[in-house]
């Protein structure tokens, strides 16, 4: 099952401005997301509060961005974090960095970013990214989040398949 992904959403409450919560608009885009990989052959283990699944070929883990107070409602943007030390999780990175810029409105405001300090990144033995899409106190934000579910969950998996080599 080294093809599986892993698939962990976010569980946080945190408030949308306008309505639901982290948890309930990650969940959306994370069940479009699976359907769409297993559309393409790719079997999809969600996990909603427990540890990375040892048998898969790549981790993701969905969440959207938390501003400091002090920038609340003024920044914007997605990231992609993969553990630094991880050549294939720097190469997942770059992949699905290029496809939620693809989905992404404002493209130049996504970046890659590696990181050693994510536990959920350098303890696991597949490549894993950690996935912000967007920050939720940002009005803009909300509103690609929450009206761009399926587009994002596309991009998402069609940067699974490309980093797994399954044709579209």
């Amino acid at each position: 099952m080294s093809g599986a992904i892993y698939l962990r959403p976010s569980q946080r409450p945190d408030r949308y401005p306008n309505g639901g919560d982290e948890a309930y608009w990650i969940a959306r885009i994370s069940d479009k997301l699976e359907e769409d990989l297993g559309a393409r052959g790719i079997a999809c283990v969600k996990d909603r509060a427990g540890s990375a699944f040892e048998g898969c070929g790549l981790c993701l883990y969905l969440c959207s961005h938390s501003a400091p107070e002090e920038v609340a409602a003024k920044i914007k943007g997605a990231q992609v974090s993969y553990y630094e030390y991880s050549p294939s999780g720097r190469r997942a990175a770059e992949i699905f960095t290029r496809h939620v810029k693809s989905a992404y409105p404002q493209p130049d405001l996504v970046d890659m970013a590696p990181t050693a300090a994510r536990k959920e990144l350098s303890e696991s033995k597949a490549p894993a990214l950690l996935i912000q899409l967007g920050y939720h106190d940002n009005p803009q934000d909300e509103a690609w989040l929450v009206n761009s579910a399926g587009e994002i969950a596309a991009a998402l998996a069609a940067a699974a398949a490309d980093f797994m080599g399954v044709e579209p």
